[in-house]
């Protein structure tokens, strides 16, 4: 039950649009041109540092847990360093009305904003992107064949040591930093580089400390005014919580909250990042909030709301996108994870009262962020995975559960120990990386259109809307004499797109080395400060960059369906197929039906599809996991698309499986939408056979269920077996929508009637009304299973 407080600050949020505001990029405007000259880590430094020193500081109305990247609530900053003045200038009248992801903006910001810009006129690095890729790669980029990371962001969502800035504080990294730069003395370039780097953290250390100073001031200064003996109070703590952290290591768990706070506010001023998570939260905490629940200084009422503020400060943070990838992230998604459960390094249970606190938070707020992420293992309490499939069955969408027997065999083909494998937490959206802060991952390196690969196979590497040359030419596949040679062939082109985007990637991160090196988020992870590197430079511990696919059920339902009806039965010949797909089976529905209801499909527990799909993703795997990146990191391989799925459906023509020209592919690892019609079971037990273990980088997994279908006690049984099953199969992760296809409707005709209602996109939450028609389309798509 909210407090009343919880239920003000609720109402807020969802009363208010987000908005992108000016500030910022008005005040780095001002630090690039007032710094211009210095080294490039202390001059990137020194302009956040400036950002802070001069940022408006909000405490607002109710909340106990303070700080904003932005000067208004629910902002989003512009970062021009980054992101295009061109479209964002082409944009600004549209950002209001869009249907995908909308932002309000000021008439005065407005103004601002366009004034300000034409300072940064070809000056972002997604205005250079186009010169550093090879033609050949941006045109492919173009055509959705591919996309390659680092374009117009960061190279790499942070994991940080949350544990180490909880025991040290700011003031121990600078010690640290003082303590380098004593025993380093310079004297050759390298030696200054490292030494450049120290120095820009200390900056970036005191600029943050300055903000937190400003809003214990600003808090003063309102507690001075203020009538309410209650809230001047709270004003009162929150400036001396402000004073403490995060120079200092925090001294409760109030303060705990407030110093991983402040480091997330830090990212969202730093860069335009994104997948910024809290880790193993009910670890790091659970001292302080253990010593405080021991000493009596806190109830466990106390401690929810606290924990109840800290998470509505989650759903704060936005990201500017465009019109692409607002489409293909639809939601406005952060990937804010929060981690519970799990073992210890040693192997043990490490669940405690503060894991359960966590889901009771969540269930009471029903917010997007964070998303919380169960942990199971075999000594898991019974008890907490009761508690999260109640929250399930509750249709939450919340938390999504974790196999720790394929993620920790993941997590070691990373490089790490068996220690550090054990203490995995999310880096991205559902990628494993070893705990504790220690691995820089970068989930976004690209996404690989495979049915698209299919169409060019199946045209001699020709688009046949262009007749243009897109791929490699593997031959007329007329000539074909197996599903062996087609399946070659595929093979080759999904390399060639592949080495495409290791290329494109490999090219775009110097750039950052060079030019934009992040400096927070760099001393956030473990490696960065004892090598004297940035994260771009591979200064972490482990380094990883991340390679997808799209449209992998659509792929394997397809070439199942050609082996099927061509080479098996000989029902029609390759010539026919492709005459069909080519006019979108216009005057074909017989073969299309054909097509969809003969062949197997994926989903299904079939041991032949199930073993295509397995061959195909696990070639993917071993081909991109065998190679270096650019930073001498490896790159993994991940079968999730987010909502990709749907941009890249839109630009290929119909599939062999029955897929009209435009319309989506499948959802992530998950069958294609309807065709998994043998129940859960089933399905879950195909999804797990796809060797999940050797995707470094996870496999993401949706499931839905009819509410009808699993109400009351039997109802959790059901959920809760369906979660083994895939478990003990070898899934890594699943997340479940309970929700019916009436109620989906009746929220798409009357938005208004449903804003509360949260449903599993991806690796996170969004709110279906929130979500343009396509995407909303597809999650009516998904079978929605009755038991």
């Amino acid at each position: 039950m909210l407090t009343p407080r919880l239920q003000r600050m609720k109402k807020k949020y969802f009363d208010t649009i987000p908005a992108i505001t000016a500030e910022r990029l008005v005040l780095a405007t001002e630090a690039h041109k007032k710094f211009a000259g210095d080294a490039v880590p202390i001059f990137r430094a020194k302009i956040v540092k400036y950002v802070m020193e001069h940022m408006t500081t909000l405490v607002m109305e109710d909340e106990l847990i303070v700080g904003t990247p932005t000067n208004e609530y629910k902002g989003a900053n512009l970062f021009p360093e980054y992101t295009s003045s061109k479209w964002l200038i082409a944009d600004i009248d549209e950002f209001p009305v869009r249907k995908t992801d909308p932002y309000r903006i000021s008439p005065q910001d407005r103004e601002t904003i366009l004034e300000t810009l034409k300072y940064w006129d070809g000056k972002a690095l997604e205005d250079l992107a186009p010169q550093i890729l090879p033609e050949y790669i941006e045109n492919a980029r173009q055509k959705d064949l591919i996309s390659v990371g680092c374009r117009n962001g960061v190279s790499g969502e942070t994991m940080p040591n949350h544990k180490k800035f909880l025991e040290v504080g700011l003031k121990g990294y600078m010690e640290e930093c003082r303590r380098n730069i004593e025993e380093t003395k310079g004297g050759t370039k390298e030696k200054q580089e490292k030494i450049d780097f120290w120095q820009a953290c200390i900056i970036l250390c005191e600029g943050l400390i300055t903000y937190a100073r400003r809003l214990a001031d600003e808090a003063e200064r309102q507690a001075a005014g203020c009538e309410d003996s209650q809230r001047k109070q709270e004003l009162m703590q929150i400036a001396a919580n402000c004073r403490v952290v995060p120079e200092n290591p925090p001294q409760s768990f109030h303060q705990a909250l407030q110093m991983v706070w402040f480091i997330q506010v830090a990212f969202h001023i730093e860069a335009p990042t994104t997948a910024c998570g809290f880790g193993r939260f009910d670890q790091y905490m659970y001292p302080f909030f253990k010593t405080d629940c021991e000493a009596g200084t806190i109830t466990g009422e106390k401690a929810l709301e606290l924990l109840e503020c800290f998470y509505l400060k989650c759903c704060e943070v936005y990201e500017v996108r465009d019109r692409w990838y607002a489409k293909s992230f639809a939601g406005y998604p952060m990937w804010e994870i929060l981690m519970v459960g799990g073992q210890t390094r040693e192997g043990l249970d490490a669940t405690n009262d503060l894991s359960y606190l966590c889901l009771d938070a969540a269930a009471d707020l029903q917010t997007t962020q964070p998303v919380l992420a169960v942990r199971v293992f075999e000594g898991t309490p019974k008890e907490l995975i009761r508690k999260g499939a109640k929250m399930i069955q509750q249709g939450m969408a919340n938390p999504g559960f974790f196999n720790d027997d394929a993620a920790i065999p993941m997590t070691l083909g990373k490089g790490c120990t068996i220690e550090e494998a054990r203490d995995w937490a999310i880096v991205g959206c559902i990628q494993p990386g070893p705990g504790g802060g220690t691995t820089d991952g970068s989930p976004d390196a690209g996404y690989v259109n495979a049915p698209k690969v299919l169409e060019l196979v199946l045209h001699n590497g020709r688009d046949p809307k262009t007749g243009e040359l897109l791929g490699l030419e593997t031959g007329d596949p007329r000539k074909f004499q197996s599903i062996e040679e087609l399946t070659e062939a595929v093979k080759k082109q999904l390399e060639y797109f592949y080495q495409m985007i290791k290329d494109g990637y490999d090219l775009m991160v110097p750039y950052h080395m060079l030019r934009l090196p992040v400096i927070f988020a760099s001393m956030a992870m473990e490696g960065c400060v004892e090598s004297g590197k940035p994260v771009q430079e591979g200064g972490t511990k482990y380094n990883t960059a991340g390679m997808f696919i799209t449209g992998a059920a659509n792929l394997a339902d397809s070439l199942v369906a050609i082996e099927e009806v061509i080479y098996k039965d000989k029902m029609v010949t390759m010539d026919m197929l492709i005459a069909a797909l080519d006019k979108n089976f216009e005057g074909e529905e017989r073969l299309r039906q054909l097509l969809i209801n003969k062949p197997p499909k994926f989903g299904n527990d079939n041991e032949h599809v199930d073993s295509v799909a397995r061959d195909l993703l696990r070639f993917c795997a071993d081909t991109v996991q065998s190679w270096e990146d650019s930073r001498h990191g490896r790159y993994s391989f991940c079968n999730l698309s987010q909502t990709v799925n749907i941009s890249h459906g839109e630009v290929c023509g119909a599939t062999p499986d029955g897929r009209l020209a435009g319309e989506p592919y499948c959802d992530n690892s998950s069958p294609t939408m309807g065709r998994d019609l043998s129940g859960p079971t089933a399905t879950v037990k195909s999804v797990a056979a796809i060797d999940q273990k050797n995707f470094h980088d996870g496999a993401l997994f949706n499931l839905r269920f009819d509410p009808k279908g699993i109400e009351g006690e039997k109802g959790l049984d059901i959920i809760e077996g369906v979660i083994k099953t895939y478990f003990d199969h070898g899934g890594e992760h699943i997340q479940i929508n309970v929700v019916d296809n009436e109620t989906l409707r009746k929220a798409q005709s009357k938005p208004e009637d449903y804003r509360g209602l949260m449903v599993r996109v991806a690796g996170y939450m969004a709110y279906f009304t929130e979500l343009d028609k396509a995407a909303q389309d597809t999650i009516i798509d998904r079978t929605a299973h009755l038991k």
